[in-house]
Parts: C-alpha cells; sequence; structure tokens
C-alpha cells in the first residue's frame, strides 16, 4: 500500500522535472536564436547596414509565396492569392486583398502600377456610356492604381486604400496569355494568337486591337504613350497608346525572347534565348548598341541601374553592362539579381541567399551577408533600400547606416 501511495509522488515529481526540462530547452533554444539574431546584426553592420524596419505580418494560415517592390508599395502575394500592399517606407500595412477573381491554385500575374488615373470611381451605366455627356461634367479626382489580373480577369485597385474600383472580365476567347499593362486609360491585355487589346478602363470595353505575328506569352510594357510587344517568334512591336491602332516601329529578331523585356523612357533590353541581350531605343527602334552575348540562354528579366545594366544568364555568370556602350563591366558566377544600387554599389542576391555587396563599376565583391535560405528577397534597383520577407510573414527593410529618412517619394520609380 505504501508503494502505491509513492507512485502518483513520483509521478508528480518526474512531471516537474519533465516540465523544468522542457522549459529550459525552450530557453535555449529562444537565447541561440537571440545569439545569432545578434550576429547576423554584427555582420550586416560591418558591411554598413542595420535593419531600418522590421514588422510580422498577420497570416490565416497561408505563406507568402512572391514580393515585388513597385514604388511606394511592397506587395506580398500569399499561395491563397491574397495581395497585400506594405508602405514600403514605414513598414506598416498599407491594405488586404483577396483576389476573388482567382481560386488558390489559378496563375496571378505580376502587379502592375498606374499613376494618375483619372476615371469616375463608381463605373458608368448603359445609359452614360451611351450618352457620354450624362457623366462628362462630373467632377473626376485622379488616383494611383495597381492592377492584378489572372488569364480571365483584371482588378483595377487604388494602390493607397486598397479599393477595388473596377473589375474588368476579358471576353475575348482566347483569355489573357500573360500579364497586363496601363496607361492609366486603357488596359492593355495579350492573348495567345497574337492580338493585344486595349480595354477602356472607365467604361470596361474594348477599344481597339493589334496584331503581332506569333502568340504573346511574355507580359507587354508601358512607357511614354508606347506600349511594347514581343511575340514568341521574335516581333518587336511598339504601338502609340494616344492615337488608335498606330504602329510606330517594329523589328524582327531572329530569335525569340526569353523572359519580359525591360522598358525606360530611353532603353528597351530584350532578353533572348539565343543568349544575346538586345537593346533599343523605344520611341524610334534604334539599336543602341550591339546585341552582347551572355553565353547561356536568357529566361530573367534585365535589371537598369542609372548607369549599369545587369543579366542573368540561367546556368552562367551574372553580367554588369555599361549602359551607355553595352560593353561587360564585370561577371559574377553565382549573383542572380540586384537587391539595390546604392551609392556605388549594388546589393545582389547570390545563389545562396546571400547579399553580396560590390563595387558597381570595378565588380569587387565587399561583403557577403547569409540571409535565411528560404527569405524571398525584392528585386529592386531604383530604392535606396533592400526589403526581404520570410515565408511565415516577417517582414523587413535594410539600408545603409548612416541612411537618413526614408519617404515615399524616394521610392517611387525614376523612368531613365
Amino acid at each position: 500500500m505504501r508503494g502505491l501511495m509513492k507512485l502518483p509522488v513520483l509521478l508528480i515529481a518526474s512531471g516537474i522535472l519533465v516540465g523544468c526540462a522542457s522549459q529550459s530547452a525552450i530557453n535555449a533554444t529562444r537565447q541561440t536564436a537571440a545569439q545569432q539574431a545578434a550576429r547576423h546584426v554584427k555582420i550586416l553592420k560591418d558591411a554598413g547596414l542595420n535593419y531600418y524596419w522590421k514588422w510580422k505580418l498577420p497570416l490565416d494560415g497561408e505563406i507568402i509565396a512572391r514580393t515585388y517592390l513597385i514604388d511606394e508599395n511592397l506587395y506580398c502575394l500569399t499561395n491563397a492569392n491574397r495581395l497585400i500592399a506594405i508602405d514600403a517606407a514605414r513598414g506598416i500595412l498599407r491594405w488586404s486583398r483577396w483576389v476573388h477573381v482567382a481560386k488558390p491554385g489559378v496563375k496571378v500575374y505580376e502587379p502592375v502600377n498606374v499613376k494618375n488615373v483619372m476615371i469616375p470611381r463608381i463605373p458608368p451605366t448603359r445609359k452614360e456610356i451611351l450618352q457620354p455627356k450624362l457623366y462628362s461634367d462630373k467632377k473626376i479626382k485622379s488616383f494611383d492604381a495597381v492592377i492584378i489580373s489572372t488569364r480571365t480577369n483584371a482588378l483595377l485597385i487604388d494602390r493607397d486604400n486598397g479599393e477595388v474600383i473596377r473589375r474588368i472580365e476579358f471576353n475575348f476567347n482566347a483569355g489573357a496569355s500573360a500579364g497586363v499593362c496601363s496607361d492609366g486609360r486603357l488596359l492593355f491585355v495579350p492573348d495567345t494568337r497574337g492580338w493585344y487589346h486595349a480595354i477602356l478602363l472607365h467604361q470596361m470595353i474594348e477599344s481597339w486591337t493589334l496584331s503581332v505575328e506569333g502568340a504573346i506569352t511574355l507580359a507587354p510594357r508601358y512607357v511614354d504613350d508606347k506600349v511594347i510587344v514581343v511575340s514568341e517568334k521574335g516581333r518587336v512591336q511598339v504601338a502609340s497608346t494616344f492615337e488608335t491602332r498606330n504602329k510606330i516601329w517594329t523589328r524582327v529578331l531572329k530569335t525569340s525572347a526569353g523572359a519580359p523585356v525591360l522598358a525606360t523612357r530611353n532603353h528597351l533590353l530584350i532578353p533572348c534565348m539565343d543568349k544575346r541581350l538586345y537593346a533599343f531605343d523605344p520611341t524610334t527602334g534604334r539599336e543602341l548598341w550591339e546585341p552582347f552575348d551572355c553565353k547561356k540562354p536568357l529566361r530573367d528579366i534585365p535589371q537598369i541601374s542609372e548607369v549599369s545594366a545587369f543579366q542573368y544568364a540561367r546556368g552562367g555568370d551574372f553580367h554588369a553592362l555599361a549602359i551607355v556602350t553595352g560593353k561587360l563591366r564585370w561577371t559574377l558566377p553565382d549573383a542572380r539579381k540586384v537587391l539595390a544600387a546604392m551609392d556605388h554599389k549594388v546589393y545582389l542576391m547570390d545563389k545562396r541567399n546571400r547579399i553580396l555587396v560590390v563595387d558597381e563599376i570595378l565588380g569587387e565583391t565587399k561583403a557577403a551577408i547569409q540571409m535565411p535560405p528560404t527569405d524571398l528577397l525584392a528585386a529592386n534597383t531604383t530604392a535606396p533600400a533592400i526589403f526581404g520577407a520570410s515565408r511565415d510573414g516577417n517582414l523587413y527593410c535594410i539600408r545603409t547606416i548612416d541612411a537618413g529618412h526614408l519617404t515615399a517619394e524616394m521610392l517611387k520609380k525614376k523612368t531613365k
């Protein structure tokens, strides 16, 4: 009997010991994590960097699938197709919007920012469409928008507050074959039959279409009243967004593009499957420099800073070229994309998810900072900061130690 009475006491004591051991293990884990975080902060500091802000994004059983830094917003798209906009300057939530036009698993294309959209916030009635004078005198206040699209439709969203202004259905048979672009008045949507459609944002009806030989499988680009489309057969077509169906110029490449083009006011860069990076003047179609041979087919979008063009060739090197001449500055075998270009340095992501601090002109690596292997680091060459996110929603901004206050205006993309 006495042995039986001792048994509960022993069980309780064992439970206490196990509880103490578990708590000790938790404390040890926390201490190790804190030590690792402190070491990481020191490594950043030694490279002249620090965390400008950190924020934990509340997720409802989701994970972050993609991140995009576009102007003043850091967009996170989850695996459940929820688009989340973060104020990139301050690290706070702007808004969250389910892309209800897309169920989980449906392809959602890259978001596109649009400035100064001048349409009424309420869609017109059929009567107003037929009689424009009914709404022509209404006061219209411009707003900045983001467009998120799928194969069958698109949402025009006020990017300041997340309000959905238009839901646009794509009624043409083939549906959208890639992402979209817009000038704030028209939405340009490509299809697999080689046509691209100009849809009026205000009325949500098709205004005109143009064809380009071959299917369009890459997102079109808009810059300075021009829409730029490249077909899978290598036909580059630039049309006016100001004049209906006016083709400004066309070039035919002897290859196909392997990734979306990069278009700015002065440069049109086209990465191609013949291993070459082509450069044209977007206004005239004039070749800016001899196509640069990257030795491997190009399947990634190029990037551009004030003085350099960057191109990664999968299975080969990451290339930095002089933007004026197209001449090679340097290559790095492990680099993948540019995360920031600041103070004559470029900050690159390498294949191990490290941040490489590299002299932009000479290509000398000054430091290498290991980031968590699964973190998503946002491509960027215009904002004076590095932005990243863990899959479970830990967001952060990294800046140089001597950097001042970061503002929305500093983040808004400047067309080169």
